[in-house]
């Protein structure tokens, strides 16, 4: 997916995604993030908004969510997620293949 896909960066977390036949998330947490509760807690909260929120996409896409940080909360995970979903939706739908 990450050659043929796009990414899609905001302060606190990269999307790599492409378009595909049906909506899938998958989730990449480094040890940098922090220690096992950490990462674990930061996972669910991802699927989480992902699940709730999976109708604001326009189109289907295989999605991988990469935190960059480890003091997020469950906000601002939501706000970056619906941030990247208006993004897509309007302006960088067109552009496959880029980095943005």
């Amino acid at each position: 997916m990450k050659s043929e896909g796009a990414v899609f960066k905001t302060r606190l977390i990269v999307f790599n995604f492409a378009e595909s036949d049906r909506m899938r998330l998958g989730v990449i947490v480094t040890k940098k993030v922090g220690n096992a509760v950490v990462r674990n807690r930061t996972k669910r909260w991802i699927r989480e908004v992902f699940r709730l929120n999976r109708d604001a996409f326009s189109r289907c896409l295989d999605i991988v969510v990469i935190p960059r940080r480890s003091d997020l909360s469950f906000g601002e995970i939501k706000r970056d997620f619906l941030f990247f979903a208006e993004k897509y939706n309007g302006r960088i739908s067109n552009i496959p293949g880029k980095t943005l």
